[in-house]
């Protein structure tokens, strides 16, 4: 029997891991779409049609109905448009996919494991070749850090480019003695373009594919004994710079070369200040962001009170922080052990660097909106992880032939730890059930000025208008200049007739926000509803070049040029809906025309456009019935009477 399970152990090993994946997370199919979810996929109306994916690759801002959240990430917006045709916005197929790019990349950190294995220690036993991948991959599989990245739809970003990269990375690290026409390194480039056309932070690959000649160039010195006094990981960095190296990471070079190229072609004009905060310098990312790195780390092996959205991590301005130096004594710390473990055990050297290489566009001098998040260290960790496990299950195994008791007690040990990660997993993936769960697990844990205005919107839209402000003032509190806030602010009490106070937030919205038409948008729905028309119409078109959302926009411009009398105005904005959407604009027609009942002196205006909605919508009965009723207030009873017999006559035909 053993022998059976040895001979076939990659068939069964996957099945084991595709079973333990689809397990952990079989309750997550029904979850929520939270956060980042509603500017990405649900208000976007890209997502929505096969038919924009060429679009995808030449603009950056087809990503999301935010401009200020633009970015060029093509490849995911494929997905996203495949999920929405399979199931629109029921979540079942957009977890799905979720949970299959999981399985994508555990498969991948076993292979990945297997083939380090193969190369640095050919002459394991088969029973720890075989079981080590498989122990690093379940670890892998049900761990509580991925959980944030599986029930995050928005982070699919980060799982994608890991899905792509991790068997990119198998197939570089091929048997050198392939013959050089070989499908493997044209199979690794494709996946590497891949993943880099869905997310920028792909780039540490270069230095993966890299990292790994490195090593190649290590062990070819290794068994050379005169070299081996000599050597060392820096000269063996500058003899892998050689022609043969160059050759075959060329092509990965003239990828990248490619995509930044498409890359600045789709995001010309935008801001990249718009993905941070104003206050944030590179240099404080920087030093936050070396004590980051260990926190990622310290969360792999105590996975408890994870925060989906934590905006509380502290912010580190200088060099001379206590937190910061201790970071950077760690990180000489890590890099003497690289070092010393290099080139006698070059792996453990490989995985490391490999693992910073791909946290590292994240974690640079480039500010992004949070210091740490949950799915950013997705992969980075994936890879470190075989930093401690290989060693552990080696020395495991060492000890484990000459004594009973400790084969025991690291089978014990193993099962209980694969246990707990994956009770806890499960309980992580309740937090993300819906948005109310999502957001009161990170104001218990992280409160923040996002984690209070999200979960007021959730008493906004049940009408508590009083208890959605009580948490609009805490981010207030937090945030006095964030212009999301003040919108809300705006919202609640316009909703509770409090016009004054609604329109000083609004205003504050406008000042404080540089980057999209929200503000002038809501600003300009609270002028219509004031019936402040002129002022309204102002909003509308200033919003017209910060917003890659047009509909509310041309409807908001119809609606003030009706009030204004400007019924060819209306018309034609009327008219840029339909070509927008022709079945939402049909039924905003009634909202967008009220104003031309205002004043007896709009009743020609509304007449006139009715009989143009005519010839956009004809025989509508509706139609009809308007333009009856406006000649009716003019007095102009043939035109009634006319009307109203066609309204009959087209409502009758209906029945």
């Amino acid at each position: 029997m053993r022998s059976f399970f040895l001979r076939y152990h990659v068939p069964l090993h996957t099945a084991v891991l595709t079973v333990a994946v689809f397990a952990v997370f079989s309750n997550n199919y029904r979850h929520d779409y939270p956060l980042d979810c509603s500017h990405l996929l649900l208000e976007n109306s890209y997502v929505r049609s096969l038919k924009f994916i060429p679009q995808y690759f030449l603009d950056g801002r087809t990503l999301t109905s935010l401009p200020a959240n633009a970015d060029y990430r093509p490849v995911l917006q494929v997905t996203h448009a495949i999920n929405y045709a399979i199931s629109g916005y029921d979540t079942w197929s957009w977890h799905l996919a979720q949970i299959l790019l999981h399985l994508v990349c555990v498969l991948g950190l076993y292979f990945l494991c297997r083939r380090i294995l193969q190369e640095f220690h050919p002459d394991l036993p088969l029973l720890q070749h075989a079981t080590i991948p498989l122990v690093a991959a379940l670890l892998f599989a049900v761990h509580p850090t991925t959980s944030g990245v599986i029930n995050y739809l928005s982070a699919r970003s980060s799982l994608l480019a890991a899905a792509f990269l991790l068997p990119s990375i198998v197939l570089y690290m091929r048997p050198r003695h392939h013959d050089s026409s070989s499908i493997f390194p044209v199979a690794a480039a494709i996946l590497y373009a891949l993943a880099l056309f869905t997310k920028i932070e792909a780039i540490g690959g270069l230095a993966v594919y890299f990292f790994y000649d490195v090593t190649h160039t290590a062990r070819q010195r290794a068994g050379n004994p005169a070299q081996v006094m000599h050597g060392g990981l820096l000269r063996d960095i500058a003899a892998t710079c050689n022609r043969a190296t160059l050759k075959r990471i060329s092509v990965f070079v003239a990828i990248t070369g490619l995509y930044l190229v498409c890359y600045l072609h789709a995001m010309a004009g935008y801001h990249q200040a718009a993905r941070h905060a104003a206050d944030m310098t590179s240099s404080a990312y920087l030093f936050t962001q070396t004590t980051a790195w260990w926190h990622y780390v310290l969360t792999w092996f105590a996975p408890v009170q994870l925060v989906a959205d934590d905006l509380t991590y502290p912010v580190f301005r200088s060099l001379l922080a206590p937190e910061v130096l201790l970071a950077i004594a760690g990180w000489v710390l890590a890099a003497g052990l690289i070092r010393w473990f290099f080139p006698r055990h070059a792996y453990l050297a490989f995985a490391a660097l490999s693992a910073l290489a791909l946290i590292s566009p994240t974690s640079s001098i480039m500010p992004l909106a949070e210091m740490v998040n949950e799915h950013r260290p997705y992969l980075p960790l994936a890879i470190l992880s075989l930093t401690w496990i290989i060693p552990a299950s080696l020395f495991a195994f060492r000890i484990g032939r000459s004594s009973a008791v400790a084969r025991a007690f690291a089978a014990a040990g193993l099962t209980i730890l694969l246990a707990a990660f994956f009770s806890l997993t499960l309980q992580r993936n309740r937090v993300f059930v819906n948005e109310e769960s999502y957001y009161r697990d990170i104001i218990k844990k992280a409160p923040s000025s996002r984690a209070y205005v999200n979960y007021g919107l959730i008493f906004m839209r049940r009408g508590q208008y009083d208890e959605a402000l009580r948490y609009y003032r805490l981010a207030l509190e937090l945030a006095p200049n964030w212009h999301i806030i003040h919108i809300n602010l705006g919202i609640a009490y316009q909703q509770l007739g409090k016009w004054d106070q609604a329109r000083y937030h609004f205003d504050r919205a406008v000042q404080t926000e540089q980057y999209s038409a929200q503000a002038l948008v809501y600003r300009g729905e609270y002028f219509l509803k004031r019936k402040e028309y002129a002022a309204a119409l102002q909003d509308f078109k200033a919003s017209i070049a910060l917003s890659r959302e047009m509909f509310a926009i041309y409807k908001g411009i119809a609606t003030a040029s009706a009030g204004l009398g400007d019924w060819r105005a209306s018309v034609e904005y009327t008219t840029r809906c339909r070509g927008l959407d022709p079945q939402q604009t049909e039924g905003q027609i009634v909202a967008i025309s009220t104003p031309f009942w205002d004043r007896a002196e709009l009743y020609p205006a509304g007449i006139s456009y009715f009989q143009e909605i005519d010839r956009l919508y004809p025989a509508r009965w509706w139609v009809q019935q308007n333009i009856g009723e406006l000649a009716a207030k003019l007095g102009q009873k043939e035109l009634a009477d006319q009307s109203f017999a066609e309204a009959k006559r087209l409502k009758d035909g209906a029945k």
